[in-house]
């Protein structure tokens, strides 16, 4: 029977971080709730060895209305979920999401969020973890005008077997990544963006803080469960 925690710990990705940044969400069914066929909505599959017998694909919404998107790969490969959104050149976005693993093998990557066509990607999970939060961040180019984001097990000459879950997957305009961030492309972490001025992204940085203590908060709790 799959499990669910309340939306809150998730949720409050979508509704204090977006609000305070001024951002707008950019991912479309991020929360996997929406889907028909046994397919979420704006999302594709993709894999780079093809097959039945090589991977599956999953989608499953709880009864509480969280869902999870799902990879399960019996051989090696590099599979994904994904979705491209738009973006304006030359700017930062903040991309996270939530991932579990299962019998993730520890030699090639894991699980993980990341940017098709290049080699951008979040921290991967490998072996048998529980929910934890990913993220990264992108500066894009002077003529990027969409980013393609895949969440994906495997990746390029590194194919993988096991299970792999995701949700609460967002892209955000997000202000700019803090000095010490890890898993920054494009840019340097702790970079002004220009014409901004510095109480905006100062207000900013702290409430992204403070966020990220009550998500941790309310996931760290014994009786909260992200979906399975």
């Amino acid at each position: 029977m799959m499990q669910f925690i309340s939306r809150l710990s998730v949720l409050l990705v979508f509704v204090f971080i977006s609000p305070a940044m001024g951002a707008e969400q950019l991912v479309r069914n991020g929360l996997f709730d929406q889907g028909a066929e046994n397919k979420p909505a704006h999302w594709m599959q993709s894999g780079y060895a093809k097959g039945d017998t090589t991977s599956n694909f999953s989608w499953s919404v709880g009864a509480d209305g969280l869902g999870a998107i799902g990879i399960e790969n019996d051989r090696p490969n590099d599979a994904r979920w994904v979705q491209s959104v738009p973006v304006s050149p030359d700017t930062w976005y903040r991309i996270a999401g939530w991932a579990r693993t299962e019998r993730v093998g520890s030699g090639k990557m894991g699980a993980y969020l990341s940017l098709m066509g290049t080699f951008h990607n979040t921290q991967d999970l490998r072996g048998t973890q529980s929910w934890k939060l990913l993220s990264m961040w992108v500066r894009t180019g002077s003529l990027d005008t969409r980013l393609e984001i895949a969440a994906r097990l495997g990746g390029y000459s590194s194919e993988n077997t096991g299970q792999a879950f995701f949700t609460g997957i967002t892209v955000e305009e997000a202000g700019y990544p803090a000095l010490g961030t890890s898993y920054v492309y494009g840019g340097t972490a702790g970079e002004v963006p220009e014409n901004n001025p510095l109480w905006v992204e100062i207000v900013g940085l702290l409430l992204v803080v403070g966020t990220a203590l009550l998500i941790w908060r309310y996931v760290a709790g014994a009786e909260n469960r992200l979906p399975r």
